[in-house]
């Protein structure tokens, strides 16, 4: 099985995308979606998205809120 080459298919799918683009973007996390923001923050305007009804107790789920709020 070829072990695939996230970074790679992130800088082609870069490269591909005009600069300035807006995006949307789901997090459930912000440990989750940091690496990808600092890629995509050069390139696009971006959008969070914040949902995630499966994260348990609540709060636990304010604390990732509230993280992605930083």
């Amino acid at each position: 099985m070829q072990k695939i080459n996230a970074h790679a298919l992130m800088q082609q799918a870069l490269a591909a995308m005009p600069k300035g683009e807006r995006l949307l973007l789901h997090s459930c996390c912000a440990p989750c979606s940091s690496a990808v923001l600092e890629q995509l923050a050069a390139h696009c305007r971006v959008t969070l998205l914040y949902a995630n009804p499966n994260i348990w107790p609540e709060e636990e789920y304010i604390r990732r809120r509230d993280e992605q709020r930083m």
